[in-house]
């Protein structure tokens, strides 16, 4: 194993990827760098700490800041800003991405492609770019983590399977856009979106979330099986077709139990017609109103 230094030992982290070997190790001082390309498996790539190391983008060289095609990398530290695309995108499995700071880029702040799979996203931040996150690879873990003010959606999920757990998500478009299954939100906040809080479609779980202050609905509920479950909905929504929690009039065989609901708008708990009970079931809510009435307790 050897640890080799930029711009110390070599000029460019791509010159120091391009002589390492699986194993070894590639620090980066202080300063800003271009972005690079990682091909050789087990390397880990560390800064002096976000906003000290940057991976800048250089406007008409590079469209995408760093690459990860091989598995079980590890990036640390950094700051990775100013692309005119993708921050970091992520096309292989097994890696590890911990307090990277991404901002400022054209598209995502990082994203993980079809084939990025089993992936753990820790202590990360994304904010100013069009999308914070992007996932469209599965068995993926994100935890800690925030997305703020990018332009469109802080975490549009595409694929199945992924968990993500105590991230921030807010003054986004979209906080949550899930239109795959089998995905886990597990105690996250979600806060002053500008439209939805979380938009998910069959078979995912939403648990012990705070979902507060978005524009538009807190949680909006499509298609059939899944599970809200003990999140905090208030202060969501601004005109009538929003609600706390919205259940569309074509989802069935939805459970919404032991939420705690207030001050929403239109509705701390809808159930548009043809979502009522017993298409769906409504269990254990504390509301201050529903539409149709009775979904609280």
């Amino acid at each position: 194993m050897v640890l080799r230094l930029v711009p110390t030992d070599f000029l460019t982290v791509q010159a120091a990827i391009d002589a390492s070997s699986p194993g070894d190790s590639i620090h980066i001082l202080a300063g800003k760098f271009d972005g690079f390309e990682v091909d050789v498996e087990n390397l880990k790539i560390f800064g002096c700490g976000i906003g000290r190391t940057i991976i800048e983008g250089n406007p008409g060289f590079a469209d995408n800041g760093i690459l990860v095609n091989a598995d079980r990398t590890t990036l640390q530290r950094f700051t990775v800003q100013g692309f005119e695309e993708d921050g970091i995108i992520v096309n292989s499995s097994h890696n590890v991405v911990k307090e990277i700071e991404m901002i400022f880029n054209g598209n995502d702040g990082i994203s993980t492609t079809a084939i990025g799979n089993n992936n753990l996203i820790v202590d990360c931040v994304s904010s100013f770019n069009s999308t914070g996150f992007d996932w469209e690879g599965m068995h993926n873990c994100v935890i800690h983590c925030e997305s703020s003010s990018n332009s469109f959606t802080g975490f549009p999920i595409f694929s199945d399977n992924n968990v993500l757990i105590k991230n921030i998500i807010n003054n986004n478009d979209i906080g949550f856009g899930i239109s795959s299954t089998f995905n886990t939100l597990l105690n996250n906040q979600i806060k002053k979106n500008g439209n939805l809080g979380i938009f998910i479609t069959s078979n995912n779980m939403t648990i012990d979330n705070s979902i507060c202050d978005n524009e538009g609905s807190g949680v909006f509920v499509i298609n059939f099986e899944n599970v809200v479950d003990s999140n905090i909905v208030r202060n969501n929504g601004t005109d009538m077709t929003d609600a706390g929690i919205l259940v569309d009039s074509g989802a069935t065989d939805n459970t919404i139990r032991f939420n705690k609901a207030r001050n929403n708008v239109e509705f701390d708990i809808e159930a548009e017609p043809g979502a009522e009970p017993p298409n769906n079931t409504f269990d254990g809510n504390k509301c201050g109103n529903s539409s149709p009435p009775g979904l609280c307790t």
